[in-house]
């Protein structure tokens, strides 16, 4: 299943995605949740435009987005999610990513 399309979307010049433990807190580019010293992120950085950016993502995202989604803009994983809200793994994606923005503090 694909919910975004992928054309629509710049692709980076140059891209890397690594995982890493964290030795200090982050939050995820995605849901906002705390990621702790010694949890798994991913991390990605790129170039895009003529400017490089970095990204991390928690375990959970990245699941949800290696999962459902061909690809996302960063940052838009949960929107790529609503469009699709009639698929039940969506759904209870975009659900997953709401409790975690709330809990985070964000407006989902």
């Amino acid at each position: 299943m694909a919910m975004c399309d992928c054309g629509d979307y710049d692709r980076p010049a140059v891209f890397q995605e690594v995982t890493r433990r964290a030795a200090r807190w982050h939050s995820c580019g995605e849901c906002r949740a705390l990621i702790g010293p010694g949890q798994h992120y991913w991390e990605s950085r790129g170039l895009w435009d003529g400017s490089w950016s970095t990204h991390r993502t928690c375990g959970a995202c990245h699941l949800i987005g290696s999962q459902l989604a061909d690809c996302y803009p960063f940052q838009g994983l949960a929107e790529c999610l609503a469009e699709d809200l009639e698929d039940p793994d969506a759904a209870i994606a975009h659900a997953g990513m709401r409790r975690r923005q709330a809990a985070a503090g964000g407006d989902g």
